[in-house]
């Protein structure tokens, strides 16, 4: 214990470190009524609640043999050193509370101590409890008296306690009750056991005032014990009287010559007459607890400005103001308060319904829609919990009208207005609703706003509107076509009554779908739904040009179907003409094959060498897209030769190929077409002076020596331009790509086995090179085919991408031409790792797996599709052979051990194969077992120079039974017939490469069955690489006849899978 106690205190202790403006403000919060509450008191600590903007905590101690105070108020911030206005009130309230009540010195505990161990036979004692005003406060203290003075039989009868208590006789031997008193609740008689709580109010010894919920509580349990309202020299002077049924405040109106005077009054239930707020005192300020005469009662509303307002017991409005009174006040105050007295005439408004009414106003450019209810003549706002009553003015009758709100309709109507089949939604204003993002005002006004009458609605405003006025006319539209070289230019007008609208801006609403246009005068037209499907198509695919739109000739069809059904449709006698010759078209026309063709045609191939002259005939671009080893190189030479002959190769004609096949197609041309003279623009010392082209039938260049003189090349104009392996620019993004549509040509060909290996995209990229525009723009053709077809497997789409290219693609597969052609077989050959393999694989898979994962949460799976790829790259390495990862590992290769025995048993049975891997590393591996062995075989990667030796060294020499080759450097440009063998080392992403890898073999010319062996790992990457592949083939066998995209398809759950 310390050597002081706060029976020492002085509030200088505090005030002396306190600045004068502080110690100021804290004597009037002092002396402020209610402020200052004390918790708790003993000889080393006081805790106090002092009340400002909210209640805070003040705790007067000592420490360090000194008096100290610390307060939870942003200003102190709890430091003890800083005074706060707090810690002033405080310290004022403790040193006169601790000068009238004073601390027990050490023989009053000792005392309490002993009493604490008497036997609980103790005197029985009656319990009673004063109402005292001390210290400009009023204070509840419990007094008690001997148990004797009220005989057992009256000790719950009010009255006769009363009679007993008021004679003043008895006052003193009334006591106050001490802390050392509570010890046994049991010793008053009078106190039930539900009661009991209410003696924890006093616990600390001393009465308590202004303390909140603490009057709150002792009013709830004191019920029918004895209260009083006295004195310290009389306690029990006068009765009171609890009254649980809550007061209420109402006003009087009266009105005199110069003003109007409300009167505010308290009416308490069973009360004959109100009260009179100057006659009440305050007993307890939250909640307010009044008190009156001898009524102890309580008024719900938290009135803050009670004081004043019973300070000025008559508000006088003057008469010059009576109107702001009534229209801003009044209706507020009679819907919260009665209000009575002369200058009040009220009326009950009767009404048959409750009419819903939506007024239409303009804001910012957006429609707003206010609702209000109508009431009979009068209308009331909606409101988000509305009152069941309102009050409105009659000005010119001087009525008050008391209006018997419907709560249950007005809220089913505002709900009604939140929900979505009407197109609007509530805002945070009660009253105010606006349009869902995806409701056009068009829709509102057109659609909605008929249901919403329906629904019993009234609708104002609309013909007030500036910015969204409707125009309900029916629009017209008219065409005009004139004729240019190779194109169409389109002209079109359209009107909405007598409103014309420009093909610009028709033009752009309908490439938004946008279903409403703005017109010249301010109104809003809307575009029939029929014409945005029907004319989005026309305007994507055209090309915008001095106030027209240009179109291809390749688009002359299209032009005719859209217009077939439109009566105003102006055009030229060109445009005429070319389009009858297109309706008497029949079929393809068959043609003699060139004189000097030195060599014969399949069927098939010749229909594809009319078909090319058809394309020919009609100025329109074409791709051959043949499956790969069908013999599309000898359908393009017999062509060619056949123009050559017609004297149709004049003006330079370029062919551009991978470097792989320069020599492959000067072969070919020298074997079936030797008078075609052929310049090869592929060298390092190939000649600038582009002139010489005219001297040559065709000009063979690569597509890195067009990237890299495509500044010169396009300052001619070729007769033909003509793309091998034309998949090499399928990214419209890709230099290569943007290289050759930059070239100009009169005629346009491409040749691919895969017009589509990845996505749809690549096939608009070879069509914006073969017929520019056919398929409109970049952006165009993503929204209307790549992201329907690949995101939502739009069959519509499909159906109409086919239907706008058949005429100008030939695909015919194997299957279907070659019947003599042997047959093939794939099998998978799976191979079982050891236990070091599979644990070193199972390693690397969960290390990817878990920073995959986390990646995906923080980044999303588009920007982690790199390291996806790295991880799946990782890990098939690792099926393939572990040290293509960590070249330090000394274990075995399942897979290659498995593939060397397959080429020994190949080898022995006189079989000759072709090994592909896409890591030359792994084909490094197995050419040293090769070596190891003693076994002959040849070599083909991206760094090997003398492919065709290698090629004919094969193909030759029965003693070289194996071909090792890169799938990327390999996979194309070779005839490889002598193989009856494909082995593929690891799965690829792309069938459609393997595909091609294994026709170097399985072509024209090939006599022998074809196997195809596939070497997978079990249970690995590899595996699911293959069933993944399987599940999202459909794409181009939908379009031409290879597979989807893989890769740019892969969702997060297939990559969880994968690393699974």
């Amino acid at each position: 214990m310390s050597f002081i106690s706060l029976a020492r205190f002085s509030a200088v202790y505090i005030l002396e470190n306190a600045d004068h403006e502080i110690i100021k403000r804290g004597k009037n919060y002092y002396r402020s009524w209610g402020r200052c509450r004390l918790k708790s008191l003993n000889t080393e600590t006081a805790s106090y609640i002092v009340r400002g903007t909210r209640d805070y905590n003040v705790r007067i101690f000592i420490e360090s043999g000194e008096f100290r105070a610390d307060c939870d108020c942003p200003y102190t911030d709890e430091v003890t050193e800083i005074i706060c206005k707090h810690k002033v009130a405080a310290a004022l309230h403790l040193e006169e509370h601790l000068r009238n009540r004073p601390l027990p010195d050490w023989s009053d505990q000792l005392q309490t101590f002993l009493k604490s161990k008497e036997k609980k036979t103790s005197e029985k004692k009656f319990l009673i409890f004063s109402l005292q005003m001390e210290y400009s406060r009023w204070q509840i203290f419990p007094y008690y008296l001997p148990a004797h003075y009220f005989p057992p039989e009256i000790r719950h009868d009010p009255f006769e306690i009363q009679e007993i208590l008021l004679d003043e006789k008895l006052i003193p031997s009334a006591k106050k009750l001490k802390a050392s008193d509570y010890w046994y609740e049991g010793n008053f008689v009078n106190l039930q056991i539900k009661q009991r709580p209410i003696l924890k109010l006093f616990s600390s010894g001393y009465g308590f005032g202004d303390y909140g919920d603490d009057f709150e509580a002792f009013v709830a349990l004191v019920d029918d014990l004895p209260f009083f309202r006295g004195s310290q020299f009389n306690p029990f002077k006068i009765p009171l009287q609890v009254c649980h049924d809550a007061a209420h405040l109402e006003f009087e109106l009266q009105r005199t010559e110069r003003s109007l005077n409300l009167h505010p009054q308290i009416v308490l239930s069973g009360e004959d007459k109100p009260i009179e707020l100057k006659s009440v005192q305050i007993l307890n300020e939250r909640p307010l607890w009044l008190l009156a005469g001898n009524k102890v009662f309580h008024l719900p509303e938290i009135w803050y400005h009670f004081e004043q307002l019973k300070a000025e017991a008559h508000l006088k409005i003057p008469l010059a103001e009576e109107i702001s009174f009534w229209e801003k006040f009044m209706p507020w105050l009679a819907e919260n308060y009665p209000v009575t007295g002369e200058a009040v005439n009220w009326q009950e408004l009767e009404y048959e319904r409750v009419v819903p009414r939506l007024y239409l106003h303009e804001k910012d450019d957006s429609l707003r829609i206010e609702l209000r209810f109508g009431y009979g003549e009068i209308e009331l706002a909606a409101e988000k919990n509305p009152e069941p009553q309102a009050v409105r003015r009659d000005a010119e009758n001087d009525v008050l009208y008391r209006i018997r709100r419907d709560p249950d309709a007005e809220n089913h109507y505002r709900e009604m207005l939140s929900d979505a089949r009407f197109g609007t939604k509530k805002t945070a204003e009660g009253n105010i609703f606006v349009l869902r993002a995806k409701t056009h005002p068009f829709d509102f006004l057109t659609k909605y706003i008929p249901l919403l009458v329906a629904e019993g609605f009234e609708v104002y405003g609309e013909e007030e509107l500036k910015k969204i006025r409707i125009n309900r006319s029916r629009p017209t539209i008219s065409f005009g076509i004139t004729s240019g070289i190779d194109w169409f230019d389109l002209d079109a007008v359209v009107r909405f009554g007598e409103i014309a609208v420009s093909l610009k801006d028709f033009r752009r609403a309908v490439r938004k779908n946008e279903r409403f246009i703005k017109l010249a005068d301010g109104s809003i037209g809307e575009i029939p739904p029929e014409w945005l499907e029907k004319y989005k198509r026309l305007f994507g695919l055209g090309e915008e040009s001095d106030e027209k739109l240009r179109f291809g000739k390749h688009h002359l069809t299209m032009l005719d179907q859209l217009f077939d059904e439109e009566q105003t449709v102006k055009a030229d006698r060109e445009f005429k003409e070319k389009l009858e010759k297109l309706k008497n078209f029949e079929k393809i026309r068959k043609r003699r094959l060139p004189k000097h063709f030195l060599g014969n045609l399949r069927p098939y191939q010749k229909h594809g060498f009319d078909w090319l002259y058809f394309l020919h005939e009609y100025g329109f671009g074409g791709c051959l897209a043949d499956d790969m080893g069908t013999g599309k190189t000898v359908q393009m030479l017999a062509f060619l030769q056949s123009l050559k002959e017609r004297g149709g190769l004049r003006g330079g004609n370029l062919l551009v190929v991978p470097r792989s096949l320069v020599f492959n197609w000067q072969r070919e041309a020298e074997k079936f077409t030797p008078r075609l003279k052929i310049l090869d623009y592929s060298t390092l010392n190939r000649t600038d002076d582009l002139t010489e082209f005219d001297d040559y039938d065709l000009v063979i260049t690569t597509y890195s020596i067009v990237r890299r003189d495509i500044e010169k090349l396009i300052q001619r104009e070729f007769n033909y331009v003509i793309l091998d392996e034309a998949q090499a620019v399928k990214n419209p993004l890709g230099e290569t790509g943007k290289a050759v549509r930059l070239l100009r040509a009169r005629h346009r060909l491409t040749m691919t086995g895969t017009p589509i290996e990845n996505n749809t995209l690549e096939l608009w990229s070879q069509f914006s090179f073969l017929n520019p525009g056919l398929l409109g723009s970049a952006d165009y053709f993503r929204e209307n085919f790549t992201n329907p077809i690949e995101k939502k497997s739009d069959e519509d789409a499909v159906k109409l991408l086919r239907r706008m290219i058949y005429p100008f693609i030939l695909r015919r597969t194997k299957e279907q031409v070659a019947a003599e052609l042997p047959p093939r077989t794939e099998r998978r050959i799976y191979c079982e790792p050891d236990e070091r393999q599979r644990k070193f694989y199972l390693e690397k898979r969960d290390h990817y797996r878990a920073l995959l994962l986390k990646m995906f949460e923080e980044k999303g799976l588009e920007k982690s599709r790199f390291q996806v790829l790295e991880g799946l790259l990782r890990l098939r390495q690792i099926c393939n052979h572990p040290a293509l990862v960590e070249k330090s590992y000394k274990g075995r290769s399942a897979k290659l051990e498995m593939l060397v025995e397959t080429l020994e048993t190949l080898r022995a049975e006189g079989h000759k194969a072709l090994v592909f891997s896409q890591f030359v590393q792994m084909l490094k591996f197995i050419e040293k077992e090769l070596k190891a062995r003693k076994i002959p075989y040849t070599y083909l990667d991206g760094k090997t120079k003398k492919r065709q030796e290698k090629v004919d060294e094969f193909q030759n020499d029965p003693s070289i039974p194996f071909f090792l080759i890169s799938l990327k450097a390999g996979g194309v440009g070779l005839n490889l017939t002598a193989a009856d063998y494909v082995l593929h080392v690891d799965p690829w992403w792309n069938p459609a490469v393997e595909q091609q890898a294994t026709d170097r073999t399985h072509r024209i010319g090939q006599e022998k069955p074809v196997f195809v062996y596939k070497f997978v790992m079990r249970d690995s990457v590899e595996e699911k690489i293959l069933t993944l592949q399987e599940k999202k083939r459909n794409l181009s066998s939908q379009l031409i006849s290879t597979e989807a995209s893989f890769f740019k398809s892969l969702t997060a759950e297939d990559i969880q899978n994968l690393f699974g």
